[in-house]
C-alpha cells in the first residue's frame, strides 16, 4: 500500500500497554501518518499507519470522533496479533489548529460585546437614578440648578446609550456570524475521540469512514459551431471536515460502499379473489393521491432534454440502461467507477476544485437546429453524440457555444448510445404558428371538423441552414373519431404513431420557408370533441 508520509492533525497522541488500567489522556493535537484517503459521493475512508511502540509490540491509535467507532477496520490483519480494541471517549469540544485562529477572533469578539453590554448596562442604571433622583432639601434656586444639571446629564447618557446599542448591536451580528462560521468548520462529534489498540508485529494499518466529506464531478462543455466539436474540461469539487488537513493522492469512487448485502431472492406472487366487500370499500373510499404521487415523481425524474426530444428515437433511449462511464483517468471494474487526483484538502470542510487531465478531451458531434413552435419561438441548439464518444461521469456542466455561456445542465450517465445535449437557443432562428380558418359542419349522420396550421420557418443567420420542426396531429383517443389527412407540405420527414411530425428543412440564409398542415376530424353527430 503507497504511503504518504506527513504530519496530520491526526492519531494516536500516546501509548498505553493493552490491558492497562492507565487513564486515557485527552490528546491535545491529533498527528500520525494518513496513508491513503478514498472518497465516495458521501463520505470518505481514511487509511492510518501505526507503528507499534516498545518490544511486545503495543500500538495505540487515537483517532477524531467525526470517524464513525463502528466503521474501523484493520486493511492488513495478517499483522496483528489476537483482537483490536476500540473504544471511544468524551473530551471537551475540539478546536482544530486551522480553525483556532477563528476560534480565538470569536473570544476577542465576545469580550468586546461583553464590554459594551457592560457599558450599556451602566448607563441604563445612570438614567434610573437621574430618574428617581428627588433632592429634598434644596431652595427654589438649588433645585433648579439641580434640574438644569440632570437634564444635561440625561441627555448625554441617553445620546451614548443610542450610540451603544448601536455599536452593540452590530458586534452581535459580527460574533453571530463568527459563531457560524466556527460551526460550519467544526467536525462533527468534536466533543469525543475514538481509541484503538492492540497488539502488531509491524505497520498497522486502518480503516475508518466519516460522513463528513464529500465529491462530486464538474464540466465545461463547448460546442465549437464551425467544427461541430465539443471540448470537455472536467473539474472535481471535493471537501471534508474531519478536522485533519490532508495532501497527497485521492481516490474518488462513484458510488458508496455497499455496507450490508444479501443474496437476491425473490418471493412468489399469489393472487386470490378479494371480498367484495372490500372492493365496495375501496371504490368508496378512492383517493388521487396515488395519481398525484406519480405525476410528481414522473415531474421530478424528467431531465431538461425531455423538453425537446419528444420523438420515438429519443423515448427509447430513456428507456435503455444507463451506460458506464470511462472517461480518461477514470478505471472501471465491475462493481465500481474510481478516478485519482492529487492536492489538498483542508479539514475544515472548505470545498476546492480539481482539473482533471483528460488530455483534451473532443467529442464529436453533430449540431442539430430544432424547432418546436408549440412551445417556444426560437430553436434549440442541440449536439447530437453517438456511441463512439468517450463516457462521462454523471455530473453538472456548463455549457459554452463558441466559448459563449449558454446555460447549465445536468448530465446523466453518458456514454454507449446517442445523446444529444441541449446547448442554448438560436434567437434568429424563429418559427411562428398561426391557425387555419376553422370550420364545423354536420352531415346527416356526423360532425366534420376541419382544421389545421401554418408553420413560418425564418433563417435570420447569413449562411443557409438545416432545420429540424417538430409538431403535432390530434391522435383520435375513441375509435368514433376518424382522423384525415389533407394536406402536409413540404411532406414530413417521419411520423410516429403518436401522430409527432418531424420536418427536416434547409432554409436559404435570410429567407422564410411555410409549412401547411390541414386535416379533419369526423365523430358521431350531437358529440363535441374533447382535447386532452
Amino acid at each position: 500500500m503507497k504511503q504518504s508520509a506527513f504530519p496530520l492533525l491526526l492519531l494516536f497522541a500516546l501509548i498505553i500497554s493493552v490491558g492497562t488500567s492507565n487513564a486515557v489522556e485527552i490528546p491535545q493535537k491529533y498527528s500520525a501518518q494518513i496513508s491513503a484517503v478514498d472518497f465516495y459521493p458521501s463520505g470518505a475512508k481514511f487509511t492510518f499507519a501505526v507503528e507499534p511502540q516498545g518490544t511486545n509490540g503495543n500500538f495505540t491509535a487515537i483517532i477524531p470522533g467525526a470517524f464513525r467507532a463502528d466503521s474501523i477496520r484493520l486493511a492488513n490483519p495478517e499483522s496483528v496479533y489476537g483482537d483490536i480494541y476500540v473504544a471511544t471517549y468524551p473530551r471537551t469540544k475540539w478546536i482544530p489548529p486551522q480553525i483556532e485562529p477563528l476560534w480565538l477572533q470569536i473570544k476577542s469578539q465576545e469580550q468586546t460585546v461583553n464590554d459594551l453590554n457592560a457599558r450599556k448596562q451602566s448607563l441604563e442604571q445612570t438614567l434610573n437614578f437621574l430618574k428617581n433622583a428627588n433632592p429634598k432639601k434644596a431652595t427654589p434656586g438649588e433645585l433648579l440648578n439641580f434640574i438644569k444639571e440632570a437634564q444635561n446629564v440625561r441627555l448625554e447618557t441617553e445620546n451614548e446609550l443610542s450610540r451603544i446599542k448601536a455599536t452593540l448591536s452590530d458586534e452581535q451580528e459580527k460574533l453571530r456570524l463568527l459563531n457560524a462560521e466556527l460551526n460550519s468548520k467544526t467536525p462533527g462529534s468534536a466533543n469525543s475521540f475514538i481509541v484503538v489498540t492492540g497488539q502488531a508485529g509491524g505497520t498497522v494499518y486502518l480503516e475508518a469512514f466519516t460522513e463528513s466529506a464529500s465529491w462530486r464531478p464538474r464540466y465545461t462543455l463547448n460546442l465549437t459551431t464551425l467544427n461541430s466539436s465539443v471540448e470537455v474540461k472536467m473539474y472535481i469539487r471535493a471537501s471534508q471536515k474531519t478536522g485533519l488537513d490532508y495532501t497527497g493522492n485521492m481516490t474518488l469512487h462513484t458510488k458508496n460502499p455497499d455496507e450490508r448485502i444479501t443474496t437476491p431472492e425473490i418471493t412468489p406472487l399469489r393472487v386470490g379473489i378479494k371480498p367484495k366487500e372490500e372492493v365496495v370499500a375501496k371504490m368508496s373510499g378512492m383517493s388521487l393521491s396515488r395519481t398525484n404521487k406519480q405525476f410528481r415523481s414522473a415531474r421530478m425524474a424528467m431531465n431538461e432534454a425531455a423538453m425537446y426530444m419528444a420523438d420515438e428515437d429519443a423515448m427509447m433511449e430513456e428507456d435503455e440502461a444507463p451506460a458506464a462511464p470511462k472517461a480518461p483517468a477514470v478505471r472501471e471494474t465491475l462493481a465500481d467507477r474510481t478516478l485519482d487526483i492529487d492536492g489538498t484538502l483542508a479539514g475544515d470542510g472548505t470545498e476546492r476544485d480539481f482539473e482533471v487531465i483528460m488530455s483534451d478531451l473532443y467529442l464529436d458531434s453533430k449540431i442539430e437546429i430544432t424547432l418546436i413552435p408549440e412551445q417556444r419561438n426560437d430553436a434549440w441548439i442541440i449536439a447530437s453524440m453517438d456511441e463512439k464518444n468517450q463516457h462521462l461521469i454523471p455530473g453538472e456542466a456548463e455549457l459554452r457555444v463558441d466559448n459563449h455561456s449558454s446555460g447549465k445542465i445536468y448530465l446523466e450517465e453518458f456514454g454507449k448510445g446517442q445523446r444529444r445535449i441541449p446547448f442554448g437557443y438560436a434567437n434568429q432562428i424563429t418559427a411562428k404558428k398561426e391557425a387555419l380558418i376553422e370550420k364545423t359542419g354536420v352531415s346527416w349522420f356526423s360532425g366534420v371538423f376541419t382544421s389545421g396550421y401554418k408553420l413560418e420557418i425564418t433563417n435570420g443567420m447569413k449562411e443557409d441552414q438545416t432545420i429540424i420542426v417538430k409538431d403535432r396531429l390530434p391522435v383520435p383517443t375513441d375509435e368514433k373519431i376518424k382522423l384525415e389527412v389533407k394536406r402536409i407540405e413540404p411532406k414530413e420527414k417521419s411520423r410516429d404513431k403518436e401522430n409527432r411530425l418531424t420536418w427536416e428543412i434547409t432554409v436559404p440564409a435570410g429567407a422564410t420557408v411555410p409549412i401547411i398542415v390541414d386535416y379533419t376530424l369526423s365523430y358521431p353527430s350531437g358529440e363535441e370533441l374533447q382535447y386532452k
